[in-house]
């Protein structure tokens, strides 16, 4: 669609020189969260808000994080070989741990990997140390559980640089029911050049190595800064990005984070064209907390966002050099179109939407905010790193993430994409949230389990489901022959029709988000883990290897009947907010526009 007459203004009104001073002052120290540094960072970005005019507001908390200080590992018949540990790592006892290695292969992309782990459990690890591609943070878990005593992450990329991490699975601050969940092993990263001469070794005899691990954890007072634009309605699209990164951080996060201030600068001269406002947050926690900020964020303040946020929209990585993709844009079911429209309209390509993973800032599925976006421009292929951000530059998480990787004509495009989604959200007034694409993701997903579990009745979920797909399709249906009469109805009838049907789809996708996302309780933090659909339900798969007449069988059915039944609920939820829309708004509207004409 073409840009409205205040959207071109909008746009326009990206300032890079600004920007540029920004990402200049913020790529001048080190942002570790905890640190001097972040402070600096936290009271730049608040100093900074209040000369633009935004209303700002700061929240102290306690946060949990870990601090990788040293690693060494040394192998038989190689010697020392460069290694790093991670946040949250065991620290070796004196002297290191010593094992027979052992090579597990592993899947190269550790934010979707369920495959390493599999094979892990069917070993014996007992006093061995595992060498695997395979970096999510289940495979040291599962590990630790079948014996091993560390952990050896070969890096699958061939980058001659160790990238920065953190193993634990536990998404934000621990509870009593997660903290014995952490690997509780030393874990450590090595290229994958050094990797490949053990592996070497290994195909010739046995291969013992000692790991030493130096890594400190424990509670740090962090500070969350967050920028208020109000709209003319309670509601809102939250914006987040984190703040913290390990070194420099200039593409993971500086970029993001002036990205941010930029949008709070525009968006506050706009402010009286909007229905919604915005709330812009700057995370802290992220490296060394697993995401401990956003996560207290949505801890706090749970019902506000149920109730008011339309939308989170997550910025990382932006304006990385030579970042000049768009083939791929992180977007869930119900926004994807939304999303790829805004992206071929800024930047001439038509991006695939990628389903998100169970990384970057992701926290809000629980109260079942709609997300969009987190990841954005990237390298083209054959310039990339396995690596999780800084646009897939072989610098993400080292000490060479630096202000020459950043490249300012791709952070205004991306600032583009950005302030157009946040503006049209914020204005539109039918929200272009279909929850017909999440109906469809969830009977595929259940279709696909009535193959994996055929024991397992999935019948009443699929069928509601399938009931569900049918009234989004004749509610979205209504709502577009809604919008194309709007100018044959008189009165106040249509906008209330409109706010009744944005509700009815706020209501529907908020219901939905945890089931398509969350394998844990609404108001719990599920781990760090790859995901699939429906995960409450993807356990089913295992009654196919059980005993039927087994305890272990009998337990697992009876838990798999109750997320079912959680299932079934979410689902008739949404569909009964979507009939009472078409029922009591569209359709009488409609009616009554139509006599009156």
């Amino acid at each position: 669609m073409a840009l409205e007459r205040d959207e071109t203004a909008l746009l326009g009104q990206v300032d890079l020189a600004e920007m540029r001073r920004h990402v200049e002052f913020l790529c001048g120290f080190d942002k570790t969260s905890g640190t001097e540094g972040e402070a600096r960072a936290a009271s730049y970005i608040a100093e900074t808000l209040k000369s633009y005019g935004v209303e700002t507001h700061t929240y102290a908390f306690d946060a949990y994080l870990s601090y990788p200080k040293s690693a060494g590992l040394e192998v038989e018949g190689l010697g020392a070989i460069r290694a790093k540990t991670r946040a949250f790592s065991e620290p070796a006892p004196a002297g290191g741990v010593t094992g027979e290695v052992c090579y597990v292969p592993g899947a190269v992309d550790m934010f979707t990997d369920t495959e390493t782990v599999e094979r892990i459990k069917a070993l014996d690890l007992s006093g061995k140390i595992v060498l695997s591609e395979g970096g999510g943070r289940q495979n040291m878990l599962v590990a630790r559980q079948k014996g091993a005593v560390g952990y050896i992450h070969m890096w699958p990329s061939d980058e001659d640089v160790i990238h920065e991490g953190i193993v634990t699975p536990i998404w934000g601050t621990p509870t009593p029911g997660t903290i014995d969940t952490l690997p509780h092993i030393p874990v450590i990263s090595i290229t994958k050049g050094d990797a490949l001469k053990i592996k070497a070794l290994l195909n010739e005899r046995k291969v013992t190595a000692r790991i030493n691990t130096v890594v400190e954890t424990g509670w740090q007072k962090v500070t969350l800064t967050e920028a208020v634009i109000p709209g003319k309605s309670p509601e809102y699209v939250l914006i987040g990005g984190h703040l913290d990164s390990w070194h420099i951080g200039a593409t993971d996060n500086v970029t993001g984070n002036v990205t941010c201030l930029e949008l709070a600068r525009v968006l506050n001269l706009h402010r009286d064209n909007l229905a919604r406002g915005v709330k812009i947050a700057w995370w802290p926690g992220h490296s060394t907390g697993r995401y401990a900020g956003s996560t207290w964020y949505c801890d706090r303040f749970w019902q506000e966002l149920r109730d008011n946020c339309v939308t989170y929209i997550n910025i990382d990585s932006p304006g990385v050099l030579g970042a000049y993709d768009y083939s791929a844009v992180t977007a869930v079911a119900e926004n994807e179109q939304f999303a790829a429209d805004i992206v071929t309209e800024i930047t001439g390509q038509t991006p695939e939407a990628e389903r998100p993973s169970r990384a970057g800032d992701q926290s809000f599925w629980g109260p079942g905010v709609s997300s969009l976006f987190m990841l954005l421009s990237n390298r083209p292929p054959g310039q990339r790193a396995q690596v999780g951000g800084s646009g897939m530059g072989w610098w993400w998480h080292t000490e060479q993430d630096t202000l020459d990787k950043v490249e300012m004509g791709v952070l205004k495009k991306d600032w583009k994409v950005y302030a157009l989604a946040t503006y049209r959200l914020c204005t539109c007034d039918v929200l272009p949230l279909k929850v017909s694409g999440q109906a469809r993701e969830i009977e595929m997903a259940l279709e696909s389990m009535c193959q994996s579990a055929p024991s397992f009745d999935m019948a009443p979920a699929l069928a509601e489901a399938k009931s569900l797909l049918e009234v989004a399709v004749r509610f979205e249906g209504a709502l577009d022959k809604l919008v194309a009469a709007g100018g044959a109805i008189v009165g106040p009838a249509l906008a209330k029709a409109k706010s009744a049907a944005n509700q009815a789809t706020l209501r529907a996708v908020k219901t939905l988000t945890p089931v398509l996302y969350s394998p844990v309780d609404r108001f719990d933090h599920g781990p760090a883990t790859p995901i699939k659909p429906v995960p409450a339900l993807v356990p089913a798969a295992s009654l196919e290897k059980m005993d039927p007449s087994s305890d272990e069988h009998r337990f697992l059915v009876t838990s798999l009947t109750r997320k079912r039944n959680s299932v079934v609920w979410a689902l008739t939820e949404a569909r009964r907010a979507l009939q009472e829309s078409i029922v009591m708004s569209v359709d009488d509207v409609l009616r009554v526009g139509s006599r009156r004409k």
